[in-house]
């Protein structure tokens, strides 16, 4: 509770949209005013961060070059669970995860000892769950099976009982 991360499209930024951090001293103190998160951003869409349970990992989604097509989902990946700024250069997660659609805001589940039935993720890994389709108003919910330092581990499935002929998007399992 001593990091808060968003999204913003605040001056001193580096793209249309960029992933900020802000930090305080104690749960009761006041928040410091944030900083952007230049190692992670780019001069591209970048947004819907998403921390693992163990804070080593950050997932995001971004339109920057180097993706599948759309926006894809980035992971990066940092030593020290309580360094807000040493983060690494993220990296694309693949064509397990993205297509050429767009795939949006990323949600990671540690899921300890227990199997995810819709990812097929083994016991001490994890799932991800995210939006997929053409564009922010229109997609459906996926889950990809992930390892604990944040590499698939299959390709994503679509989570078919909870979609419908409307957008869904933006999932967030509670753990």
């Amino acid at each position: 509770g001593l990091s808060l991360y968003f999204v913003s499209t605040r001056p001193g930024g580096l793209g249309m949209t960029d992933i900020w951090v802000s930090q305080r001293r104690c749960a009761d103190c006041p928040w410091a005013p944030p900083v952007n998160l230049a190692m992670v951003n780019s001069a591209f869409a970048d947004g819907g961060p998403s921390l693992s349970t163990d804070g080593h990992l950050l997932f995001f989604h971004s339109d920057r070059p180097g993706g599948h097509g759309g926006t894809d989902i980035w992971v990066s990946r940092r030593s020290s669970p309580n360094d807000d700024f040493g983060w690494e250069p993220p990296i694309n997660l693949g064509e397990d995860v993205n297509t050429s659609a767009s795939e949006f805001t990323p949600h990671y589940v540690q899921t300890g000892d227990f199997y995810v039935e819709n990812a097929g993720a083994p016991a001490n890994a994890g799932a991800l769950y995210f939006g997929r389709g053409p564009d922010v108003a229109s997609q459906d919910m996926y889950v990809a099976p992930l390892t604990r330092d944040g590499q698939t581990a299959g390709p994503a499935v679509l989570v078919g009982e909870l979609n419908s002929n409307t957008n869904d998007a933006s999932p967030t399992v509670r753990t």
